[in-house]
């Protein structure tokens, strides 16, 4: 039986922009930020086998987030993963997508669609 509320990791360099997202994610009723990281080495304690969507940055202070959806994908093959970035050419695009996201977000999208994708992100497992 699959848990209610399902489990979010956010990894956003930007700390006023994370933090208000995981507020907002928070209110959800069926959503949870177990783990906040500002950078890839802030993950490195997070239980990767527990999360369900793990939201990320490519663009984090210590290297490419598209990394460690890699590694997301790697110890949790059932983990769905978005990509939130301010500006994405075409072809991190598409290494995001390769990488494993399901979607690809820009940061200047409204706070509902942000949620909106996290939601689809959680009802795919």
């Amino acid at each position: 039986m699959a848990r209610e509320t399902k489990q979010i990791l956010l990894v956003a360099g930007h700390n006023a922009f994370r933090e208000a997202l995981a507020v907002r994610l928070n209110q959800e009723a069926d959503m949870e930020v177990a783990w906040q990281a500002a950078s890839i080495a802030d993950t490195r304690d997070v239980h990767l086998d527990g999360i369900d969507v793990a939201v990320v940055d490519p663009l984090l202070p210590d290297g490419d987030g598209l990394v460690l959806i890699r590694e997301v994908s790697v110890a949790n093959p059932n983990a769905l993963a978005l990509v939130l970035s301010p500006k994405l050419d075409p072809s991190r695009y598409h290494q995001a997508l390769g990488a494993g996201a399901v979607e690809v977000l820009s940061t200047d999208a409204c706070l509902e669609e942000l949620i909106d994708a996290v939601r689809r992100a959680a009802s795919a497992q």
